[in-house]
């Protein structure tokens, strides 16, 4: 007898088993740790920097493009969504990582070519962080969809630079490099606002495509993934 065909969704929050189970593979797969991970995460901060210190967006938009942090955060809001605490931890401590690599290669760069004394690019206002928040939000909104719904994988790069994620980061060492602690401030406020949105819409999209029915997947991919890091530390 031959295998049923799974319906193609039709709906925007209709999503099938198998595209469910695709997202959380390639989520974790996006996700590790690598060699591949902390390369493209440092020629992004040396972009970036390079673009701010220039004052050149168009060098700045192409850093924004490398940076690969937005897959871990994407998979925190998943692993909420689902309660899986271990995989929370794991991307969490990826995260803090990219974020102490970011800031170390910016200031290295604001070190060597004394960049950072003209650079609040960003306003310090209640009004701009909340923008930023929104903005925040709708991109982990977008980029959920993206991953769950193939056809419009194309628009990732446009959210990757919409979203605010390595620029505060690296513009924080560049900060640091010239011991201007209230643009530091700012900066790393601007992170936390657009880290936060980005988890906040991301589960908001996760939760209604009723990614809490794979469990058992997000489980199994998280299990495997603590066995890998245990092999590789040993």
């Amino acid at each position: 007898m031959p295998r049923k065909k799974e319906k193609k969704p039709e709906g925007i929050l209709e999503v099938n088993k198998t595209e469910q189970y695709r997202t959380v593979e390639e989520l974790f797969e996006k996700s590790k740790p690598s060699s591949l991970y902390y390369t493209l995460l440092v020629l992004s901060a040396v972009v970036v920097a390079s673009g701010l210190i220039l004052n050149n967006a168009a060098i700045v938009i192409g850093g924004m493009l490398i940076a690969p942090v937005l897959t871990p955060l994407l998979l925190i809001a998943l692993a909420i969504v689902v309660g899986e605490v271990e995989s929370v931890k794991h991307s969490s401590v990826l995260i803090a990582k990219s974020v102490g690599i970011l800031i170390g290669v910016s200031v290295l760069m604001g070190i060597f070519f004394e960049g950072g004394s003209e650079l609040n690019v960003f306003e310090d206002s209640i009004a701009s962080g909340i923008l930023y928040f929104i903005v925040a939000i709708v991109s982990g909104v977008a980029a959920t969809f993206a991953w769950t719904r193939k056809e419009v994988a194309d628009i990732l790069p446009g959210i990757a630079v919409s979203v605010s994620l390595v620029p505060p980061l690296v513009l924080s060492g560049l900060a640091l490099s010239t011991f201007d602690f209230e643009l530091l401030r700012s900066t790393l406020l601007i992170f936390v606002f657009n880290f936060f949105g980005i988890v906040l819409g991301s589960m908001v999209v996760f939760s209604l495509l009723k990614f809490y029915k794979t469990q058992q997947k997000v489980h199994k991919e998280s299990e495997e993934q603590t066995a890998e890091q245990k092999a590789n530390a040993s």
